[in-house]
């Protein structure tokens, strides 16, 4: 094909993009009951958000102003990383379900009392937290802390003694979790590792056509227990929310375990609700009028009434409240569509459609190098970026943060990429050391001028006490060319992340081509020339961005995000998870 013209293999990539939406509709129950009977598990959560003050028209990806909103956001991330999951994105859903981990992970520690060991490995704090918090589950009690109080028992006095698989959670009548292995796999698989990276090859190679992967089921499981830890740690936050409110009766029906691990069938929500955000798919009217008419269906349960005429089944149970979030994600996108039209005074749908082609032809190149080269941490590395910068495409569609983790993921895996076909014995040396980090990847490529870009998106990777968004939306707001208007440029700095990683995975997509056969390098150049960027232009891109966030360097990340009980947590002297990591370990 290559050999009779590029124009064949652009109409391959498109075949491949558009086979794998079709089978995203297909779906093999090993990953769909999981993920809908842990979503069951929401209970009686979003009558008692209602009743407590929530914010009904909140942005899905907003973590909140306030703590009632901030725990809403917690339940709506899992929701994102659901509506992922059902199209078989478990690489992006796993970065936001690996930080709500972390988040609400370090709340069960400081409600516990729990402190850091020196030098413990993150994962192995987690899981002392979340055993400690749910050992009594649905009866958890906080521990007061007084800064008067005598200080903590130091790390190797205390006593407690787990199995290898470290502590554990029951979850249901009698579902044994380790929550330590739940955040490693995590860790690993964002990191291109590990038994999961089985599922980057599915999505991003086999275009779930061919037979799933033996991983399918216990992966699922794992993220359902993740979803499970998550809603249980916000019921208790909100139980007792409910309490310091007077409101006696909500804990004890928020605090329900009835739904936990109950069963809520293999059929996940429409096709069409889970489709991207574009005027031709998930915007299309007929899609929001469906999604409006759920949500007004929501509002009804959550006031009583029975819209449908019956009580809800549980499956239907579980998508109305999947598309009442779904349906909020479409509001806010129309939203921010007319004021970009009080803006700019027209909106500009083609070129938002052309976007997307370009992101479509980068991830389907790199996803094609994952079929020649698999089995090879090259072909680990295409498919973590395939994955990936789908993902972070769908999400920025919604202003999501989160895009930005994603594409951390594509920054590491094309570094890695490019250090295996330039460098072998290098990226040999690097795999072979349990203390690699991203940043290693990426200096290893010749890219040690990124470090700034690398800092910023490992910020919005992780969802602990030392998180600093803010700090890292100004690093990639300066980063962008100076060409951007100034008044804008803080609103174009997720896209412009999102365009700066697609020609740098390009351009690693092309010379791994051309280490396959020089003949499909040159196609694969021929098609970025015709699609996305002159070839001549490729090159000095990347320089220019090498330059830009070489000039970023020394600054400082500002603030931290979270605040209250966080300030607390940081002012731990043995509390230092990094952002560089390489298996959920502390980096400093």
């Amino acid at each position: 094909m290559a050999a009779m013209g590029s124009k064949y293999i652009v109409e391959a990539l498109i075949a491949r993009h558009n086979a794998r939406m079709v089978a995203i509709e297909k779906m093999p129950a090993a990953s769909i009951e999981p993920i809908m009977s842990a979503l069951l598990s929401i209970g009686y959560t979003d009558v008692a958000f209602r009743q407590l003050g929530v914010s009904r028209d909140r942005s899905p990806s907003s973590y909140g102003a306030n703590w009632i909103d901030h725990l809403a956001w917690g339940v709506d991330s899992v929701y994102a990383a659901a509506r992922l999951l059902f199209c078989g994105q478990f690489m992006g859903a796993t970065a936001i379900l690996r930080s709500q981990f972390e988040r609400w992970a370090e709340n069960a520690a400081y409600n516990t009392g729990i402190t850091h060991r020196s030098g413990e490995p993150a994962a192995s704090y987690y899981g002392r937290a979340w055993a400690k918090c749910h050992e009594d589950y649905p009866f958890a009690r906080r521990v007061i802390r007084n800064p008067e109080a005598t200080a903590a028992p130091a790390w190797d006095e205390e006593t407690e003694q787990y199995s290898p698989d470290g502590p554990s959670v029951n979850i249901g009548l009698d579902h044994e979790v380790h929550p330590v292995e739940l955040m490693e796999s995590m860790s690993e698989f964002l990191h291109g590792r590990g038994p999961w990276s089985e599922l980057a090859h599915w999505d991003a190679g086999q275009l779930f056509g061919a037979e799933p992967p033996s991983i399918l089921r216990d992966a699922s499981e794992s993220l359902a227990d993740v979803i499970t830890l998550i809603f249980r740690q916000v019921r208790l936050c909100l139980a007792t929310a409910a309490d310091e409110q007077g409101r006696m009766d909500l804990p004890a029906k928020i605090l329900s375990r009835s739904f936990e691990r109950a069963y809520a069938g293999p059929v996940g929500p429409k096709f069409w609700s889970l489709v991207p955000l574009l005027p031709k798919a998930g915007l299309r009217p007929e899609v929001v009028a469906g999604l409006e008419d759920a949500a007004r269906a929501h509002t009804e349960v959550m006031l009583r009434r029975r819209p449908a005429g019956r009580l809800y089944r549980d499956d239907e149970f579980t998508h109305l409240h999947f598309y009442e979030r779904r349906a909020r994600a479409v509001k806010w996108a129309l939203r921010a569509f007319r004021m970009e039209k009080e803006k700019i005074g027209h909106l500009d749908f083609e070129y938002l459609e052309s976007r997307d082609f370009r992101y479509m032809i980068a991830s389907e190149m790199a996803g094609i190098l994952a079929v020649w080269l698999e089995g090879s941490p090259v072909g680990d590395a295409a498919a973590s970026c395939s994955s990936a910068l789908r993902s972070a495409y769908w999400l920025w569609l919604e202003d999501d943060d989160r895009a930005l983790a994603a594409l951390r993921i594509v920054l590491e895996q094309s570094a890695r990429m490019r250090t295996w076909t330039e460098k072998p014995e290098k990226a040999e040396k690097l795999a072979a050391s349990p203390s690699t980090t991203p940043k290693d990847w990426v200096k290893a490529a010749g890219w040690n001028r990124l470090r700034a870009l690398t800092k910023a998106l490992g910020e919005f990777s992780h969802g602990h006490a030392n998180v600093r968004f803010e700090g890292a939306r100004g690093i990639l707001e300066k980063i962008q060319s100076g060409d951007v208007d100034p008044d804008y440029s803080i609103h174009m700095a997720r896209g412009h992340a999102l365009d700066a990683l697609t020609i740098l995975l390009l351009a690693e997509s092309v010379n791994t081509a051309s280490a396959v056969s020089a003949l499909i390098g040159d196609a694969f150049l021929d098609i970025v020339d015709d699609v996305v960027i002159g070839r001549e232009h490729l090159a000095t891109r990347r320089e220019e961005l090498l330059n830009r966030a070489l000039a970023q360097r020394d600054t400082p990340l500002g603030d931290y995000s979270f605040h209250g009980p966080a300030a607390a947590l940081r002012a731990d002297r043995n509390y230092l998870p990094g952002n560089d990591d390489s298996d959920g370990s502390v980096s400093q």
